[in-house]
């Protein structure tokens, strides 16, 4: 549909009932993790019965709240995008009355997942995650033609009914949870403390979604595509995320859970948090570097094709590329926050999230005068880097009373420096992914210079000695030892 009215319709409708349930969704998956693992630790049976509780309450409270956002739509339509008008306004209202089902399944979809997680268990939710975005695809390669932008409508009802049905079932008949709603297994007191931690994860939650609202609202004044534009460096540039930094602190947050509970094991965690960190910068340090250096072939290849124009693709870089600076910083904050989660903590993410949407606001404004779309993307890297500062602070002076700052900070100038090489690489091999061909011809020219760039970015880790690519290699020996017994 390419960076059109109808998109920035579809996108903002999308935003009302996912984005605004997704506030309680993110709260109720990460406060279950630490919460159920104490619990059942101490009675499997009443850690299934409390999580019975939670689930019954959550879904009489999202019922209300999905009936309200249908009849509200035009109230909250007009309140995200003040810059819509005529027949762009009047598609986002009908559009969020089509997605308001989404809402419901997104929270409690976030419930199962995080209960999946407690339990260490992260295959299966990945494959359903998969399954609904064939099913997403799906709809739009077969409809498009017959029902235009609500195949996309379609794809994604379908995607928020399989993966909430396919959840819940194996929670269902493996875990024998869901099986006992009744009035006197109903425990107050818990159900209340369990509330008292979530309201600041819910605030957490809505100042983030508040970032994506003012964004989407800055975007609406200036030319039609703006908000699409934002969406499609949005998928580009998380990219990086979505494969590592997101999964990886979603693997590593139950370990996180488990060390806050004994003190004598502080070192441990905090050693433990540091490989997660340099991990995930060995990653994403030089996906940034290729991502602003390549910018521009990468988002030609990805979109650029049906109604995704060349000036679209220009626009779009140029986003991807001022998001790309704050990469590294959205990564640690994955792990960060999840650090404060462990200890149950969720007063300080609240804190420095109103602090960071607040510089955001009125960075994306001023800077969206000058860059226009782009400026929005700056403000968010900006943004990024100072929470990524405030929380690295906090967690060394409340938690880890040990010097992790330093080697933490080695360890990056030395990805910087294996980076340096694939910088220059990056630039000649510009010209040869630009070509004017398409997709399937290009794929075979990208899979090659990802090759020779991973493999030169190997040979300098080897000889930079990082720390993320002995982690890689211990993992894999560790892995080989195990097969070969």
């Amino acid at each position: 549909f390419g960076a059109s009215s109808q998109t920035d319709a579809f996108l903002v409708a999308l935003i009302i009932p996912s984005s605004i349930m997704g506030i309680i969704s993110t709260g109720l998956s990460t406060l279950i993790i630490p919460i159920y693992i104490e619990k059942k630790k101490k009675n499997p049976e009443k850690a299934k019965i409390f999580v019975n509780q939670i689930f019954l309450l959550w879904s009489i409270i999202l019922l209300v709240l999905s009936f309200l956002i249908f009849i509200f739509a035009p109230f909250l339509v007009k309140l995200i995008a003040f810059g819509f008008q005529g027949q762009r306004l009047d598609l986002a209202i009908l559009l969020t009355r089509y997605l308001t089902p989404i809402g419901f399944a997104t929270v409690l979809t976030g419930l199962f997942i995080g209960l999946f997680r407690a339990e260490r268990q992260f295959l299966y939710p990945t494959i359903i995650s998969i399954i609904g975005n064939v099913l997403v695809v799906s709809c739009l390669i077969l409809f498009h033609s017959l029902l235009g932008i609500n195949s996309w409508t379609l794809g994604r009802l379908l995607y928020a009914g399989f993966t909430f049905f396919a959840l819940f079932w194996v929670l269902w008949k493996k875990k024998n949870l869901f099986q006992k709603f009744s009035p006197r297994y109903v425990n107050w007191l818990e159900i209340k403390e369990f509330f008292f931690l979530l309201f600041p994860l819910i605030l957490t939650s809505s100042i983030a979604t508040l970032h994506q609202i003012v964004d989407k609202t800055i975007a609406s004044f200036l030319p039609v595509g703006a908000i699409a534009v934002l969406n499609f460096a949005q998928r580009t540039y998380t990219i990086p995320l979505s494969l590592l930094a997101l999964p990886l602190s979603f693997a590593i947050y139950p370990t996180f859970s488990s060390l806050a509970l004994e003190k004598e094991k502080r070192v441990d965690y905090s050693k433990t948090l540091q490989k997660a960190l340099c991990l995930s910068w060995y990653i994403i340090i030089p996906c940034s570097i290729l991502f602003i250096a390549l910018s521009q072939p990468i988002v030609k290849f990805l979109f650029q094709r049906g109604a995704f124009t060349i000036q679209d693709t220009v626009r779009t870089s140029l986003t991807v590329s001022l998001y790309s600076l704050g990469l590294f910083a959205h990564a640690a904050n994955y792990f960060l926050n999840k650090a404060f989660y462990s200890f149950k903590n969720t007063k300080t993410p609240l804190i420095i999230s109103s602090i960071i949407v607040g510089i955001n606001i009125i960075a994306s404004i001023l800077l969206s005068r000058i860059l226009g779309v782009a400026g929005i993307a700056l403000a968010t890297s900006i943004s990024s880097f100072i929470g990524f500062v405030l929380s690295l602070a906090v967690l060394h002076k409340k938690y880890f009373k040990f010097s992790a700052r330093r080697p933490l900070a080695f360890q990056a100038i030395k990805t910087i420096i294996a980076c340096i090489p694939l910088t220059i690489l990056s630039f000649i091999f510009k010209p040869y992914l630009s070509a004017h061909l398409k997709f399937l011809l290009l794929l075979p020219r990208f899979i090659l210079v990802g090759i020779i760039l991973t493999l030169v970015y190997l040979f300098l880790s080897y000889l930079l000695n990082l720390e993320g690519y002995r982690i890689i290699i211990e993992y894999l020996k560790k892995t080989l030892s195990k097969y070969k017994k």
